[in-house]
């Protein structure tokens, strides 16, 4: 078998593979099995680059990081559908067809689920995946290719007959147990969860990473062609036999009835169903099978005459408003909450619900002793829908709601952006968001403290060890053993981890402090310019905002911190604790020999971790971007390295190894 032969057996089998288990759920090969295929691929591909295609499996997520979506125009109107809330108007819907078909006796509908995703376009030429897009404003979308490219369930080939060209379309969405997945992440890492499933979907489409979008792990059903450059079907339901044999994820609940009321039947079956599937729906498509009929019937401006979607409503519960809290986030967030008489919804008590900021409780009038509709955003997460009617017990409303002025658990004073809704505490010692900080200051792109885990915080917190950063620099080994199970040589251990994160450096320590919107690059862009956290407190807002890659945003939310008595007593316990807060070596030196240079790092490297190269690179002036593009000047190559590689050299990138790169970082050059 020749090189050529081999790999394209192997993108068959991979492609194969992919379908039975991203679209049929049925996986025949261990995903050590497919692992080693992949690896094999990539090997010859990396050999033997004039035989990569963009079919090729290695090619889900090597597209270039755009700085804009390009406008894309359908050939076909993305229409939406007519939205029904009842089985009345499902019935005026069918009447309005038999109107529109009067010498027609026999009326087939297909009936599908609705997904609650966002809806793209597919466009294959000769077989291949050239392009897709949302829906947009049913004209023209938004160019999402590559991010669309990173879906496994979708084939990068299909068979050309019996078309040339074909747009596809379906509704992509982000499964339940990701969804979870997801927000746990982000609450674990300080961010705010996403309100639902959809929303989440739509934002992985938009991100400008195809890298980042693959990470969320988006799928997608596909349920009609906007396009076809020959078109044999006489009906919907024969066309999605063919999609499916296409290899196109058509979804299993689909079905074809041959009448009406058996359709409308579909509407009772799914009200519970749905709730067990690992995808939102929220509701059903109802619409002709036959396309004769459809081209008949036609469409308005802006719906299609032969189709309707019922939707469910949100299941909802009375209730009453006992009191409204509120809770600090892990970012300091300001969140109101209504406590609420409980009441069983969606499957589950609620006795909680989030009332989003003060804005939303202004909009929607809400105040304690109010009864209330609640229901479940997504099924996911309780919110208040409207009031309804009054307090009975008093037979008056109660005073209208008003954020406090200090923060509810430090009494700090709280601190709301112009640009934001919420409010939020920004004093670094505030116990409700101690734990958190602690686990960020010591993470391993912070301070890097070892052996200082959630455990350990925890206990060190509650018993009042550690109120602020700086108490972790006095505490002594008894302290720490002390703890449960704690013994003498781990306290010890932890000890000297502490100590050791001193000299850190001042970008470090400046990501450690958890300022919103200062991350690791920010972070080290303030040390290079300021080189002591001296300097940066003596900054103005105005000379912060001037600074390229920081503006306004990070400007307002810095100074913020800054000024706040609180943070500067404790910087300044900091500094006497020990802690390295001015950048080292000659300020002429510091930062320059990499400044303005774009690395990407790939494959495995044996000198150091890839996180640890990224680290001192960032430290040096250069910028790590996880995607090759034209904007690149060199890609590190350690072993195994794979599509990176190939991509850098198609455009004429420098590549280095690590002793190339070591070089580099000593000399500039």
């Amino acid at each position: 078998m020749t090189v050529k032969q081999e790999i394209e057996t192997l993108k068959q089998e991979i492609h194969q593979y992919d379908h039975l288990y991203y679209v049929k759920n049925s996986p025949t090969v261990s995903d050590q099995e497919y692992d080693a295929l992949l690896r094999r691929l990539k090997e010859l591909e990396a050999a033997h680059p004039k035989y990569v295609t963009p079919d090729s499996p290695t090619q889900r997520v090597g597209g270039k990081v755009d700085e804009r979506f390009k406008a894309v125009v359908h050939p076909v109107p993305m229409l939406s559908l007519d939205n029904t809330y009842n089985v009345d108007e499902v019935r005026a819907f069918h009447q309005r067809v038999l109107r529109g078909l009067p010498d027609v006796h026999t009326i087939e509908y297909v009936v599908e689920l609705k997904f609650d995703g966002l809806a793209v376009a597919l466009t294959y030429e000769d077989g291949l995946l050239v392009s897709g897009a949302t829906r947009g404003d049913g004209l023209q979308g938004e160019d999402i290719t590559a991010n669309l490219r990173t879906i496994r369930s979708i084939p990068l080939k299909i068979d050309t007959e019996p078309f040339h060209r074909i747009e596809v379309r379906g509704e992509v969405f982000m499964p339940k147990k990701e969804f979870e997945r997801i927000n746990a992440q982000r609450e674990a890492e300080g961010e705010m969860p996403f309100a639902n499933p959809r929303n989440a979907a739509a934002g992985a489409l938009r991100l400008l990473d195809p890298a980042v979008t693959a990470q969320r792990r988006l799928d997608i059903f596909i349920y009609g062609v906007g396009f076809l450059d020959a078109n044999p079907f006489q009906t919907h339901y024969e066309l999605q036999e063919k999609l499916s044999a296409l290899r196109f994820p058509v979804n299993e609940h689909n079905r074809l009835c041959k009448n009406f009321e058996s359709a409308l039947a579909l509407i009772e079956e799914f009200r519970d169903k749905r709730k067990e599937l690992d995808y939102e729906v929220d509701g059903l498509v109802i619409q002709l099978n036959s396309l004769a009929h459809r081209k008949k019937l036609g469409a308005t401006s802006k719906f299609p005459r032969w189709a309707v979607a019922y939707k469910y409503e949100a299941e909802q519960a009375m209730t009453e408003i006992l009191d409204i809290v509120c809770q600090v986030g892990r970012t300091g967030s300001i969140t109101p909450v209504a406590e609420l008489h409980p009441v069983f919804v969606s499957g589950s008590t609620v006795s909680r619900a989030t009332l989003h900021n003060e804005d939303e409780i202004k909009r929607k009038d809400i105040r304690v002793g109010d009864k209330v509709v609640i229901e479940k955003a997504g099924e996911i997460i309780p919110k208040v829908v409207r009031v309804i009617e009054f307090s009975e017990k008093t037979g008056k409303r109660g005073r209208p709601f008003k954020m406090p002025a200090v923060c509810p658990e430090c009494q700090a004073p709280i601190y709301r952006a112009e640009s934001e809704a919420v409010w939020r505490c920004v004093n670094s010692a505030c116990p409700a968001q101690l734990k958190e900080r602690l686990k960020y200051f010591a993470s391993r792109k912070a301070m890097d403290i070892d052996h200082l885990g959630p455990a350990v915080i925890e206990q060190l917190v509650d018993s009042g060890r550690v109120k602020n950063f700086s108490d972790l620099y006095i505490l002594k080994k008894d302290d720490v053993a002390a703890l449960e199970r704690m013994a003498d040589k781990s306290a010890q251990n932890l000890i000297e981890e502490i100590e050791k994160s001193k000299p850190a450096g001042l970008p470090r320590f400046l990501h450690a402090l958890g300022v919103r919107h200062v991350g690791q690059r920010t972070a080290i862009i303030l040390a290079r310019r300021f080189r002591s956290l001296n300097k940066l407190q003596e900054t103005t807002y105005d000379e912060l905002e001037r600074i390229d890659e920081i503006g306004p945003v990070i400007a307002e939310s810095l100074r913020a911190f800054l000024d706040r008595d609180t943070n500067r007593q404790e910087i300044k316990r900091l500094r006497e604790r020990g802690i390295l807060m001015e950048e080292q070596g000659d300020p002429s030196e510091s930062g320059g020999v990499l400044e303005g240079r774009q690395f990407v790092l790939t494959g495995t490297l044996s000198r150091f971790t890839r996180e640890e190269a990224k680290t001192k690179i960032q430290s040096l002036g250069g910028r790590v971007t996880a995607t090759v593009s034209k904007n690149t000047d060199y890609l590190v190559a350690g072993t195994s390295a794979g599509s990176k590689l190939e991509k850098a050299r198609q455009l004429g990138i420098q590549i280095l190894d690590e002793e190339a790169l070591q070089k580099l970082m000593e000399s500039g050059h």
